[in-house]
């Protein structure tokens, strides 16, 4: 019964998110707590599993894109390495305390809850001007280590935090933001998931750290599936009330996850 609940909570979490272009991890971590009823780093292990599931599926649609971003790929998934490595360590240390993650949640929750509510759906341009791009590796290096640290500590991957900074802060056409963040995502989880494992076999930090094995693989399998159908249903119904939707979800959620640590 779990195992199927986790099928449609990543089919139904993926349908929405997809097609606005944020990871159905973020949402996927309060199904998590709440209906599946997992709990301690093993969430957000399990929540990376998801990832590395599900986001090939969304890198390979992206690949074309991807002719002449080879080095800023590399750049990402060589910073986001060992800083995934570093994210898994900080949750199962001081990350552990089950208040603290929940309250490091409902601020990323509400942030990007927030940004779906007051940014517009974007239409296909030219893109910003030339000599708004901001290139150079260092810059690259730092943000996609920052993202994976953050990503791999929550179980987020990092790509729904990095792409954003790229765009507003970088320039970056919207089509290299997403082809990096979405390597930087896969990267991330990968090596997240292996320091989760690592980490539980070992006794080191709070435990368990170890993934939930099966739910992880039914909530992967479940976003594929849901990550195709929400490509279709965005066309019928347009990009902007799914996103309203999907911010407002967020945005009530995080609220009621501070209020439940204040109250």
């Amino acid at each position: 019964m779990t195992l199927l609940l986790a099928v449609l909570a990543g089919f139904c979490v993926a349908a929405v998110t997809t097609p606005v272009g944020i990871s159905g991890a973020v949402l996927l971590l309060p199904v998590q707590l709440g209906v599946l009823g997992l709990h301690g780093p093993s969430v957000s292990a399990t929540n990376l599993l998801y990832n590395v599931v599900s986001t090939p599926l969304g890198l390979r649609r992206l690949a074309r894109s991807a002719r002449g971003h080879g080095t800023g790929m590399l750049v990402a998934a060589c910073a986001a390495a060992p800083c995934a490595v570093a994210g898994a360590a900080v949750r199962v240390t001081w990350l552990s305390d089950p208040a603290l993650f929940r309250g490091l949640l409902a601020v990323l929750m509400l942030g990007v809850g927030a940004r779906l509510l007051v940014t517009r759906s974007s239409r296909p341009g030219p893109g910003p001007a030339p000599g708004r791009v901001r290139r150079g590796g260092a810059p690259l290096a730092l943000a996609a280590g920052g993202a994976a640290l953050l990503g791999a500590a929550v179980g987020i991957g990092g790509g729904s935090v990095l792409a954003p900074l790229l765009i507003a802060v970088g320039g970056w056409p919207t089509s290299r933001a997403a082809v990096v963040g979405l390597t930087t995502t896969l990267v991330t989880s990968v090596v997240g998931l292996g320091a989760y494992a690592v980490f539980d076999q070992v006794g080191f930090g709070a435990a368990p750290a170890a993934p939930d094995w099966g739910v992880g693989l039914a909530l992967g399998i479940g976003g594929a599936l849901g990550a195709l159908v929400g490509l279709s249903l965005s066309r019928r119904l347009g990009e902007q009330p799914l996103r309203v939707l999907l911010g407002g979800l967020l945005t009530l959620t995080g609220i009621s996850y501070l209020v439940g640590l204040l109250v």
